[in-house]
C-alpha cells in the first residue's frame, strides 16, 4: 500500500492541497453536469412528457430517499475520517458504523415509502419503476465516499463516476428509444450503483488499507448521533425542491412536472458547480479555521453566483430549448423566476458547514434549515390548499425559502463572529 503523508503542512501547504482537492472536485462536477446533460434532452424526447414526468416525479422521492439514507454521514463522517485517517483500524471502525447505520435505514426507509407508494397515483400506477428506482438509491448509499473526502483524496471519486455514468450513458442510448422503455432507466442506474459500490470498496482497501470493522453497539450510536444534526439541516434544505416537486405532483399533470423539474435541474446543475469548492474547503476548515482565506473565497464566489442568476434569467428560454425542445417552451419562464435560487444557495452553502460547521456550529446549521424547511412546508402547502395553479407562485416560494434560509445563517455567523475570528487567529498563530 503506498504511504501518504498527512502531516502537518501549515497554511501554504494545506491551501496548495486545498487547489488541488478543488480542480479535482471539478473534474468530478463538470462530469455530473455534463452527462445528465447528455442524457435529460435525450430521455425528454424518447420518453414524451409523461414518461419524463413520471421520472422526475419519481426521482424527487428519491432525493428525499437519498437525503434519509445518507443522514448526514458524508459530513459527519467526513470530519471522524479526516482526525482518524492515521489510524487505520480508527477509520476501518467508522466505515463499518456507517455501514451498519446504513443497512437498517435502507430497511426502514423501504419500508415507509410502501405506503407512501400506494398512497400517491403517479406512483401507485409505476411501482415497478418505484422499487427499482429505490433498489439502486439503496445501493447507492453504501458508497463511503466520505472516506476519499477525509483523505482529501478526491481524484479517485472522479475518475470512478466518470467511468460507472459512462457505463451508464452507453446503456441509455443502446437499449432506451421509446416510452414503453421506461423500465430500463432504473434498472440501468441500478447496474451503474453496484459498479461504483464494488470499485469503492476495493480502492479504499487498496489505497489507504482500509476495511469494513463493525463496531460495538454503542459505537454505532454514537456515530449516529454525531450525524444526526446534520441529517437534520441536509433533509431540511432537501425539502426546498422536493417537497414542492412532491405537491406539484398532486396539483397538477405530469407535464407540469416536467417543466418544474427541468427548471430545478437547471438550477441544481449550477449549484453543482459550488460543491467543489464547499466540499473541499470543508475538510480545509476542520484543520485550519482560515477565516481570511475563507472570505475571499466566499466574496468571489458569491459575485459570480449573482452574475450568472442573471445570465440564467435572461436565456431561460433558449436553454429550455435546449432541455427538452419546443414543446417544453411553455415551462421557460419557471427558470427565470427560480433563477435567485442559483445566487441565493451559494450564501446558504458557504455559510453552512465550511463556516459554521467546521467551527463547531452545528445546531446553528440545524436551526436555520429547520426555520427555513418549516417556512417551505407552510408556504407550498397553502399554496395548495387556497388550489392556486400557478407554478411561477411555487417559483417565488422556492427563492423566498432560499432567502429564509441564506438570513437565518448570516444572523448565527454575526452572532458568533467573535469566537469564529478569536479561534480562527489561534489556530493560524500556531
Amino acid at each position: 500500500m503506498p504511504k501518504v503523508d498527512f502531516g502537518n503542512k501549515g497554511i501554504g501547504g494545506s491551501r496548495e492541497l486545498l487547489v488541488s482537492n478543488i480542480v479535482a472536485q471539478y473534474g468530478l462536477q463538470i462530469a455530473k453536469y455534463v452527462i445528465p446533460f447528455i442524457t435529460l434532452p435525450y430521455l425528454a424526447r424518447v420518453l414524451g412528457g409523461d414518461g419524463y414526468g413520471i421520472r422526475s416525479y419519481v426521482l424527487s422521492v428519491m432525493t428525499i430517499a437519498t437525503t434519509v439514507l445518507d443522514f448526514g454521514f458524508m459530513t459527519s463522517a467526513t470530519k471522524s475520517i479526516s482526525r482518524t485517517r492515521n489510524n487505520i483500524g480508527r477509520a476501518s471502525l467508522v466505515v463499518g458504523a456507517v455501514v451498519e447505520a446504513k443497512l437498517l435505514l435502507v430497511l426502514i426507509v423501504g419500508i415507509a415509502l410502501v405506503p407512501i407508494s400506494m398512497a400517491i397515483p403517479l406512483l401507485s400506477e409505476n411501482q415497478s419503476y418505484f422499487a427499482i428506482a429505490y433498489a439502486s438509491c439503496a445501493i447507492n448509499s453504501l458508497v463511503p465516499d466520505y472516506v476519499f473526502m477525509g483523505y482529501e483524496r478526491m481524484s479517485i471519486m472522479t475518475i470512478r463516476y466518470v467511468v460507472c455514468k459512462a457505463v451508464g450513458l452507453v446503456l441509455t442510448f443502446a437499449f432506451i428509444h421509446s416510452p414503453s422503455d421506461l423500465l430500463l432507466v432504473p434498472i440501468i442506474d441500478v447496474v451503474s450503483s453496484i459498479m461504483a459500490v464494488v470499485w469503492t470498496y476495493f480502492g479504499m482497501k487498496r489505497q489507504f488499507g482500509i476495511g469494513v470493522k463493525f463496531p460495538s453497539l454503542s459505537q454505532g450510536v454514537d456515530e449516529f448521533k454525531r450525524s444526526s444534526e446534520v441529517f437534520v439541516a441536509n433533509f431540511s434544505t432537501t425539502l426546498f425542491n422536493s417537497y414542492t416537486t412532491l405537491v406539484i405532483g398532486v396539483v397538477f399533470g405530469a407535464v407540469d412536472v416536467a417543466y418544474w423539474s427541468l427548471a430545478s435541474t437547471v438550477v441544481s446543475s449550477v449549484q453543482s458547480l459550488y460543491s467543489p469548492i464547499f466540499n473541499s474547503l470543508y475538510v480545509y476548515m476542520i484543520s485550519q479555521l482560515d477565516i481570511s482565506y475563507y472570505k475571499k473565497i466566499f466574496i468571489k464566489g458569491a459575485l459570480a453566483a449573482v452574475g450568472i442568476a442573471f445570465i440564467t434569467a435572461i436565456f431561460s428560454r433558449p436553454i429550455m430549448w435546449v432541455l427538452g425542445g419546443d414543446s417544453y417552451l411553455d415551462g421557460a419562464g419557471i427558470i427565470a423566476f427560480t433563477s435567485p435560487v442559483i445566487a441565493l444557495s451559494f450564501c446558504t452553502i458557504g455559510l453552512g458547514w465550511p463556516l459554521l460547521g467546521a467551527f463547531g456550529f452545528e445546531s446553528g446549521v440545524m436551526k436555520s434549515s429547520l426555520i427555513a424547511g418549516l417556512f417551505t412546508v407552510i408556504a407550498v402547502s397553502g399554496a395548495a390548499l387556497l388550489g392556486i395553479q400557478s407554478l411561477a407562485i411555487y417559483a417565488v416560494i422556492r427563492c423566498a425559502s432560499e432567502a429564509v434560509l441564506a438570513i437565518a445563517r448570516g444572523v448565527v455567523a454575526v452572532s458568533h463572529r467573535r469566537e469564529i475570528k478569536a479561534r480562527g487567529e489561534k489556530t493560524n498563530a500556531k
